[in-house]
This record gives structure tokens, C-alpha cells and sequence, in this order.
């Protein structure tokens, strides 16, 4: 499949809220419970929520510098002022908000969802202990007005996996419309295979490298 067929491709059958499990919840608990989750254990404890309605990506970003940066101690309005500013138009792209995590000193891979086959490599890249996820994705609910569907690409941070029922967990940085929550893999790869029209082409996904591991990752692409 093309990146142009993509732009058809809004999973408008996929009503967000009523697609998620919430983590507070006994079934979310249960769920985290038997999953992979040592990114959530990890960032966690840095969590905030975005400040200002197009920062999703800069607050993921945010998470991430201070969970394997920490002595920088960034925060969302230092990376746009200082970094995302200019990359920035209403919302950031998956390549821009790479080439920010590079310009503070995280290195990442893009994976872009040209179509369902990126399913299995999703799930590869999950079980990686040192990979942080940020997924770029489109999703609706209700808006803020009466009959008002928002419709749109959102970025968050993955917390989890839980294996055996191919549920994801996604820590959302708009806590106001939802806490972190549980979200079938298959479905979030079909929203991430939706046209981004910021950036004219697919969403997708970035596996940031622990820090530890950006030497051995730079030395094998030299070498390949």
C-alpha cells in the first residue's frame, strides 16, 4: 500500500472511548499485572501532562528527556522555546519531533505505517527493554461542543505490553480527556496507519534508544 492510498485509510468505524481500558480499572490492573511493563516502571515517575493543547509531542518528549536525561532537567516549555519552536504548526511531525529528541541528545528510529504489515515489527519493537515508544496516531470522540466529533493525531507515550492479549499501554498526555488506558494493538496500528497531512505522509511510530545504546546503534549502522 502507498502512502497516498493511507489518506483514505481514517478508521472512522474506531470510537476511542469506547475502545479503551482504563488503568485504574480492576481489568486494567489485572492486565498490567501480566505485561511487559518496565517503560511505565521507568517513566512513570516523570510524567506530565501536556501544557497547551498541541504539545502531545512535546510533552512526550519532555517524559522521555528527564527519564534517561535527567541531570538536563528539561521541561516542555524550555524544548519549544529553546528547540521544537521552530518545527512546530499547530503540532509537530513524527520526523520533527525526532530530529528534537536528536537536538537534546536522544537518538531514535522512525517507523512509519504505510500499512498493517508494520504490525509484527510493532510488536518486536515493544518487547525491546531499551526502546521507549512515542506512537503518532489518529483517533475521534466527542468534542467540547454539543455534537462536535474532534478528529485528529495525537502523540503518546507506550507504558506496556500485555502479550498475551496484544493490549498496549498508552500513557496519555491529555489527562483531561483521558488517564492512561489500555488499547488493542491491532486497533492502534490502524489508527496509526491513517495520512498525517502535516507532514504529507503516513504516522507512524519513533523507538527512542536508551542512551547506553546509541553508540552500539551508531557503530552497527556505520558498519551496515
Amino acid at each position: 500500500m502507498s502512502q497516498i492510498s493511507s489518506r483514505s485509510r481514517s478508521p472512522r468505524d474506531l470510537w476511542y472511548p469506547s475502545l479503551i481500558i482504563p488503568l485504574s480499572s480492576s481489568t486494567g490492573q489485572e492486565l498490567f499485572s501480566k505485561s511487559f511493563h518496565i517503560a511505565y516502571d521507568l517513566l512513570n515517575p516523570h510524567f506530565e501532562p501536556q501544557e497547551r493543547i498541541f504539545f502531545c509531542g512535546v510533552a512526550c518528549a519532555s517524559i522521555l528527556l528527564n527519564t534517561l536525561l535527567p541531570s538536563q532537567k528539561w521541561n516542555q516549555s524550555s524544548i519549544y522555546s529553546t528547540v521544537a519552536r521552530s518545527y512546530m504548526l499547530n503540532g509537530i511531525t513524527l520526523a520533527n519531533l525526532s530530529y528534537v529528541l536528536e537536538v537534546c541528545g536522544l537518538s531514535s528510529i522512525i517507523r512509519y505505517c504505510e500499512n498493517e504489515f508494520i504490525e509484527e515489527q510493532f510488536r518486536e519493537d515493544l518487547k525491546q527493554e531499551n526502546h521507549f515508544i512515542i506512537v503518532n496516531y489518529w483517533r475521534q470522540y466527542d468534542g467540547k461542543e454539543k455534537d462536535d466529533i474532534h478528529r485528529g493525531g495525537h502523540f503518546s507515550l507506550i507504558g506496556g505490553f500485555n502479550e498475551t492479549t496484544d493490549d498496549v499501554l498508552i500513557l496519555d498526555t491529555s489527562q483531561r480527556k483521558f488517564s492512561h488506558h489500555w488499547l488493542s494493538l491491532k486497533d492502534l496500528v490502524r489508527m496509526m496507519c491513517t495520512y498525517d497531512r502535516m507532514a504529507s505522509m503516513a504516522r507512524g511510530y519513533l523507538c527512542v534508544l536508551h542512551p547506553n545504546d546509541q553508540f552500539k546503534f551508531h557503530n552497527q549502522n556505520q558498519n551496515d
